[in-house]
């Protein structure tokens, strides 16, 4: 049995910080219209992830008995999976390393057959996703029923890096403000969704929607690392459950991190049927809360974020009530997965506060609480250190490392929070010395200008961008008021603000005025270089060059590659920051970088012939990818056994690198890497 007073804490900040912005937010949609959908950029990269196929032999052993084997490249989460008509239960143990030195503890990935989206891929079993620290060497163990070591045949793993794509500076932080219609949803679009599928959305060809009434909202938890970072997380599910287990989408309709964002999920809107019970899906929302609860708390702003999607998706239902549910009778109209489904989800920490929940959310609907002014600080906030010598955190706790050190009286900005670990609620605070996440116990509140700033009333500015949005107010949000190209001549009217974490400033232009972001401002005019364009072949020209997902030093590292590495140009040149940029295709990724990093590369030679178009050939591999394109990290297509035929409609291509041929196949049309192919006549593919 719980303690009182902890649980007593627990309520009152939960009171507090959810029920009480919760129910400003239903109050306010009586006299309000619709809220505005933040502004995303482009995002026109994949998520990294790939396959290992175990080797028939199974060799490789280490002297612990275990098999292992190096991923093609670091990885943030990974799964196995094995034949469906394996003749026993199995389960997976994993150690992960990245520098195949230091193992993690080994943890054991068991079937995950309580999500239900689509049949599952090729009819295989597929385990329990592991999201981890970056890796890259991987040591495991095949375990039958009873735990004893056992070979798999046919074990598969795969690998995935998500860390391509917005983060969590990248999108509003909503759960914690009031909404003028609704809680506030992080969409598909801002936490990159397109990513799964080479960056094309594609949820709803690849899984149609459909539609049942919700009658009951189902609460479920990731079991995944807590404190971890939302988006990577969210991305890896997203890219499992819609590419490795072939659903074609997210099976939970809705996620709340630990700082209380809520994300959309599922495709479709509301009442659409995602993945996430089996039969128990049809008429109801599955609300995942991102984290591990079985013995920690969820943060009360992960339940201030799951009370308010909780009230919203049920917001016609009796969140006391209860009623037949499938097979199911009497099921609290808000229940856990355990409710439904034989398993252990959401934990015993978060299904020993449904209750709480239910009485919350009740509350929320009836607007029986008043709102009060409650966290403390919010994004953009000005702040002031009060102590020498405090740490900077890489995450909200003393677990992570200290990023930087500040000495009293340092000026910061807040730019996310808060998430509660502990006895301490911490802040991300922003500033010239860097960022980092600190507790409320080194900070205070200040009237200081905000930190950083480059320009000032009076100036004279030019705009380094293609196409720069000028808003009404300093914020992503707002109205656009006018666009101006690169190289327009602006007067600084106003500024710095801070504004989505970001400085702005009022600018006068020929064509209008309005508020815009100081990247995108230089103080001399800036000219696109012409020297590469589209079809252009180039080759890196510095030791490491970080490809990005837009064009910006500040947008998010898709991959760094190194010198000499070869590329195709496919967008550009613009100008952005001062620079120019193109788009670059290679091997190890698609992504911006500034065209001052790049030399011209000699073409390479057209591929030997290996095959002609109408050749039948034949998989020369275990499991062979057929990929979308000619480039090793586009979406998987279709996954081919030894000795499939097919026919060559296309090749040879060049490509990242490898020798591509398309493939007409029994499993549809695609590319693949001659290396595994053979004449189909041909004796042992040789």
């Amino acid at each position: 049995m719980r303690q009182a007073s902890p649980l007593t804490h627990f309520r009152q900040k939960i009171d507090r910080r959810a029920i009480l912005r919760a129910t400003g937010a239903f109050a306010a949609m009586a006299v309000a219209g619709g809220a505005a959908t933040r502004a995303t950029s482009a995002q026109t990269v994949g998520t990294l992830a790939n396959e290992w196929v175990q080797p028939d032999g199974v060799g490789g052993e280490s002297p612990d008995g275990s098999l292992g084997f190096k991923a093609d490249f670091p990885f943030y989460a990974i799964a196995p999976h094995w034949p469906g008509d394996l003749a026993f239960p199995a389960s997976v143990e994993v150690s992960l390393s990245a520098d195949g030195q230091h193992y993690t503890k080994p943890q054991t990935l068991g079937a995950s057959e309580l999500d239900a989206g689509p049949p599952d891929r090729d009819g295989r079993t597929y385990g329990s996703l592991l999201v981890s620290d970056q890796a890259q060497y991987v040591k495991y163990r095949g375990l039958d029923s009873n735990g004893n070591t056992a070979a798999i045949p046919g074990l598969a793993f795969t690998y995935i890096d998500a860390s391509g794509g917005p983060t969590t500076d990248d999108v509003s932080q909503a759960a914690l403000d009031p909404s003028v219609a609704r809680p506030p949803i992080i969409s598909r679009s801002e936490w990159g969704s397109n990513l799964a599928y080479g960056g094309t959305e594609k949820a709803s060809t690849l899984w149609p929607p459909q539609y049942q009434t919700v009658e009951h909202i189902i609460i479920h938890h990731s079991e995944t690392p807590n404190f971890r970072d939302p988006l990577l997380e969210i991305r890896s599910i997203h890219y499992y459950h819609a590419i490795t287990r072939g659903w074609g989408d997210i099976g939970y309709n809705y996620l709340v991190d630990f700082m209380g964002n809520v994300y959309e999920g599922r495709a479709g809107g509301e009442n659409v049927i995602g993945g996430h019970a089996y039969q128990y899906a049809y008429g109801s929302a599955g609300i995942c809360c991102m984290g591990s609860f079985s013995v920690e708390n969820a943060t009360p702003e992960a339940l201030a974020g799951l009370i308010w999607i909780t009230a919203w998706a049920g917001r016609n239902l009796d969140p006391l009530g209860k009623a037949d549910f499938h097979e199911t009778a009497q099921c609290p109209t808000i229940c856990g997965h355990r409710d439904v489904v034989d398993s252990s989800c959401p934990g015993d920490e978060l299904y020993g506060d449904l209750d709480h929940i239910r009485h919350a959310v009740s509350d929320v609907l009836a607007g029986t609480t008043n709102p009060a002014p409650d966290p403390a600080f919010k994004a953009n906030d000005v702040v002031a250190i009060t102590v020498d010598d405090a740490n900077l955190r890489g995450g909200p706790g003393t677990q992570f490392d200290i990023a930087v050190t500040l000495p009293v009286g340092t000026i910061m900005a807040v730019i996310e929070g808060p998430a509660t670990d502990g006895d301490y609620v911490w802040y991300k605070l922003e500033g010239d010395p860097g960022s980092g996440w600190a507790a409320t116990s080194v900070f205070t509140a200040s009237d200081a200008p905000p930190p950083g700033g480059t320009y000032a009333a009076g100036d004279t500015v030019y705009v380094n961008t293609d196409d720069l949005n000028l808003r009404q107010q300093p914020d992503l949000a707002s109205l656009i008021v006018t666009v101006v190209s690169a190289g327009t001549e602006a007067t600084v009217l106003d500024g710095p603000m801070r504004g989505d974490s970001m400085h702005w400033y009022k600018l006068q232009t020929s064509a209008g005025t309005g508020w815009a972001v100081e990247k995108y401002l230089s103080a001399k005019p800036v000219k696109v270089d012409p020297t590469f364009t589209i079809g252009d072949t180039v080759q890196v020209d510095t030791d490491k060059l970080n490809l990005r997902g837009d064009a910006s030093t500040g947008s998010w590292v898709v991959a760094t590659v190194p010198t000499k590495t070869r590329g195709s140009v496919l967008d550009g040149p613009i100008a952005a920051e001062g620079h120019t940029w193109v788009q670059l295709q290679t091997a190890l990724g698609t992504g911006w970088c500034v065209t001052g990093y790049l030399k011209a590369a000699k073409p390479l030679p057209p591929p030997p012939v290996k095959f002609q178009v109408g050749d039948k050939v034949k998989v020369d591999t275990d499991l062979l990818n057929l990929r979308e394109h000619i480039d090793p990290t586009t979406a998987v297509v279709a996954q081919l056994p030894e000795g499939m035929v097919c026919t060559v409609t296309d090749g040879p291509l060049n490509g990242d690198g490898h020798v591509w041929y398309e493939l007409d196949t029994p499993k549809g049309k695609g590319y693949a890497d001659q290396t595994y192919l053979a004449l189909a006549s041909a004796d042992n593919g040789t």
